[in-house]
């Protein structure tokens, strides 16, 4: 089965330089496995967990979508990102893949980066959700540091856009509040091994 569309080619010259590294591909999951993937999800009652930082919040369930599960937990997945990035990696187990929600009774997320001392990863997002349109919000919030104002990127949450970035103290980001739409993600986190060895 075709997980990822093939007419991709994964070089790290797909990495966005502005503000700070990160890689955005469209089409990331063929139109089979994709509705395959949100059959399952919306064939299950998920609990989401609800976690606090600071004046915002993530609202979180271990996926439940054995289709989805697959696809990005496949060894493209994993040449992607080691090739964009140079580097190794591995997925994180202690998070595994989550599915993770906003919607009008979340709070906008802060400006915020995900580095700590202990990890060095590649956080990835998949949308999920269909029929965005500006008025929704819920977008990616890219910003050069934390004493910006305005962010320098935004980023849609448009359905089957995969986004990867390093977890690195100067990535700096937020996310919109959502407006009249639910906005569903799936997470990972993928540890890093080592750099890449040059032939």
């Amino acid at each position: 089965m075709v997980l990822l569309m093939p007419e991709h080619n994964w070089t790290s010259d797909r990495l966005i330089r502005r503000p700070w590294p990160h890689l955005i591909l469209d089409n990331f999951l063929s139109r089979e496995v994709l509705t395959q993937s949100l059959a399952e999800i919306s064939s299950e009652s998920y609990e989401y967990e609800i976690e606090y930082r600071g004046t915002g919040r993530i609202e979180f369930s271990l996926l439940k979508s054995e289709s989805l599960w697959r696809a990005i937990y496949s060894r493209r997945t994993v040449d992607l990102l080691s090739s964009a990035f140079g580097v190794r990696i591995r997925l994180n187990k202690d998070n595994m893949v989550q599915l993770r929600r906003m919607n009008e009774d979340t709070p906008e997320f802060p400006l915020h980066n995900d580095f700590t001392s202990s990890q060095d990863s590649i956080a990835t997002f998949l949308y999920l959700s269909r029929g965005w349109t500006e008025k929704c919000g819920g977008r990616l919030l890219l910003f050069r540091s934390d004493q910006d104002s305005s962010p320098s990127a935004a980023i849609e949450p448009i359905e089957n856009r995969f986004i990867a970035f390093r977890t690195k103290a100067s990535h700096w980001h937020s996310v919109e509040r959502v407006n009249g739409w639910e906005r569903l993600s799936a997470l990972s986190l993928w540890d890093i091994e080592a750099p890449e060895v040059s032939g």
